[in-house]
């Protein structure tokens, strides 16, 4: 392991002091739980300004709608031990599962929701008359440590999205250029199919990291419509360059219809992909220019970039959750331990940080493990080192060396989230209060809660939720289907830009998950431009004379019953001929005027040139096309 850099101590320098002020102030005014403050310090912050604003808000959003839940549900149902079992359990599976519908950084606003009324509530089984001072205590700290936490990463050294998002979006445009350059050259490709099926990851990842724009310290937070409007030429991108090189591929010597039909769809691509690169070179330079002109035209088109979602993983995620708490809610009643309400919390809470891999059981249990490994620590302190201190500073100067030891690992990719769960261990453990208290049978007591809780939880998650690779991807692919069957039924224009960046987050998703599979890569690539091919007649249907539109109606409903059949594979010879007599209608008539929201440029062939694309897509070694039938 490499020794962390400047940027790591500085940054466990600023987390470490956001948590000791908070801690400060909770000791200062008289908060009944100083060290909530301190942990939140820790658990909101991020080497990013900007991420740690946005997760300020989406927490205290979150921290006050899960309070409010149990200072409803407490005073209800305290009488009947296992209905507010019950109760909270369903709050917190429900919440998991809703909060799994959205990738983005919201998602956490509604989990965090769920967990802190189990935090809040199991405790307060015992009071139930205070549990509003509860709640009111643990949202106030909270928000202190969010507060601390935030001016902290915002004024000291502060590290903008920006600065993380403009060299990974320069990165991705220079390999998207170089792709274009090794097409048009027709020379052999200088990456191979696994870097470029890499590009919808990259893509993916800088939409994510961008959400955090609009909390940004930078210039870039007022320009956010510019950011947006890169990402959806980025995200465009991809299937325009796969498609181009397709149609490179497949352009032969001969002078038929076919070929000119290819080379038709060809040059569309090279000039669309052309466009978007240029505009893209020309948004970034105006990101790193703000004083320059904007390039963004009156008439650029917005919307909302939408990712892949997966109901049944999500409520299976929420199912396992709601189960686990009953279980060890059961252990906590039928066995009378006093500290069963805290495990019944922990026990929510492993469930939900992990709930969306394929496997959560490794990551809970390392979770787990880091944070029963600071008991030792804790220990030390609290039963040997603090009962010789007296005051702030002395409390401060023995607690830095571990803070910002352990914090110098926070920013590190491969041990960030071991380090993150020691620190919320150690901070939770030592229980830091206005006046010394040490309870060794405590002590062990909240320690058996951490350890049962995350025993039960992986338990129960293996049983529940744990899936192979190989059935993710089976899952993936089985979505991408039932999202071209639905593009396909839709009985008007789909949302160009929805559709494209619910594929691209589904290639990246499976692309994550393949490893040396060349031939899923190759379908994957495939599927995103069926699937803008799609989008592109659907356009071209609203826009067609009556003859055409029926065609194009009658291949769109042969699609939808192929892609709806899980055991098909190769697409029918029926949709094949109807591709074509629709490709025949294109040629006899004008072609309509088309405008759609993700395709900049707007040539009436760019109907017939998805046409084509889409014979090309599911009939790679179909016969050529000809006018008045095959040769």
């Amino acid at each position: 392991m490499t020794l962390p850099n400047w940027s790591a101590w500085a940054y466990s320098a600023k987390t470490a002091f956001a948590a000791l002020l908070a801690l400060w102030i909770s000791l200062f005014v008289g908060l009944p739980m100083p060290f909530w403050a301190m942990s939140t310090a820790y658990i909101v912050s991020s080497p990013l300004s900007g991420a740690t604003r946005s997760k300020a808000i989406y927490r205290v959003i979150g921290t006050g709608g899960g309070a409010t839940v149990a200072v409803a549900l407490v005073p209800m149902l305290v009488e009947w031990p296992e209905l507010l079992s019950l109760a909270l359990a369903l709050w917190v599976g429900i919440t998991l599962a809703i909060s799994l519908l959205d990738r983005s950084p919201r998602a956490y606003m509604l989990m965090l929701a769920g967990y802190t009324a189990a935090i809040i509530a199991f405790p307060a089984v015992d009071r139930p008359e205070a549990v509003f001072d509860i709640a009111a205590a643990r949202v106030t700290e909270i928000v202190l440590g969010i507060t601390c936490a935030t001016l902290a990463h915002s004024l000291l050294w502060p590290k903008s999205v920006a600065t993380a998002l403009e060299p990974r979006l320069k990165r991705w445009l220079a390999d998207a250029r170089g792709w274009y350059e090794d097409i048009l050259g027709g020379a052999a490709p200088t990456t191979s199919l696994r870097d470029r099926q890499q590009l919808a990851v990259d893509a993916v990842e800088c939409t994510l990291l961008a959400t955090h724009i609009p909390f940004d310290t930078s210039h870039w937070r007022e320009a956010t419509a510019s950011v947006q409007a890169l990402l959806r030429r980025v995200l465009l991108l991809l299937p325009v360059l796969s498609g181009m090189a397709d149609r490179r591929r497949a352009i032969g010597d001969g002078e038929d219809e076919w070929s000119e039909l290819l080379r038709e769809s060809y040059e569309l691509r090279r000039r669309q992909a052309g466009v978007l690169l240029d505009e893209c070179d020309a948004l970034l330079h105006h990101l790193g220019h703000p004083q320059s002109p904007s390039p963004l035209s009156v008439q650029e088109q917005k919307g909302t970039i939408e990712l892949h979602a997966d109901p049944m993983s999500a409520l299976i995620a929420g199912v396992a959750a709601t189960l686990t708490i009953l279980v060890v809610c059961a252990i906590w009643i039928l066995s009378g331990w006093h500290d069963g309400a805290s495990a019944a919390a922990l026990a929510g809470v492993f469930c939900c940080l992990f709930a969306a891999m394929d496997n959560p059981v490794p990551a809970i249990l390392n979770f787990g493990v880091a944070t029963l490994s600071a008991m030792p620590l804790a220990g030390l302190y609290l039963f040997y080192i603090l009962p010789q201190i007296d005051g702030f500073l002395p409390l401060v100067l023995v607690l830095l060396p571990a803070l910002l030891l352990f914090g110098s690992l926070l920013s590190n990719p491969r041990y960030g989230l071991f380090s993150l769960a020691l620190m919320m261990g150690f901070c939770s453990t030592l229980a830091l209060q206005e006046t010394y208290t040490a309870d060794f049978a405590h002590f062990l007591n909240t320690n058996l809660a951490q350890f049962v809780a995350m025993i039960v939880a992986a338990g129960m998650t293996a049983g529940l939720t744990t899936i192979s690779k190989d059935v993710a991807i089976a899952r993936l692919n089985g979505r991408m289907r039932r999202d071209l069957v639905a593009l396909a039924r839709s009985s008007s224009p789909p949302d160009a830009l929805a559709a494209l960046g619910r594929s691209t987050d589904q290639l990246a998703l499976i692309t994550q998950r393949l490893g040396a599979d060349t031939d899923m890569a190759t379908a994957g690539l495939r599927d995103i431009r069926i699937a803008m091919n799609i989008v592109q007649i659907q356009h071209l249907r609203s826009h067609a004379t009556p003859a055409l539109a029926a065609a194009l109606e009658h291949m769109l409903r042969l699609g939808t019953a192929h892609w709806s059949d899980k055991r098909a594979t190769a697409a029918p010879e029926e949709m094949l001929d109807a591709i074509d007599i629709a490709l025949r209608l294109t040629q006899s008539q004008p072609l309509p005027q088309m405008t759609t929201s993700a395709t900049l440029i707007t040539e009436p062939e760019q109907g017939r040139a998805a046409l084509v694309a889409l014979r090309r897509n599911l009939f790679p070694h179909a016969p050529a096309f000809r006018a008045g039938g095959y040769a």
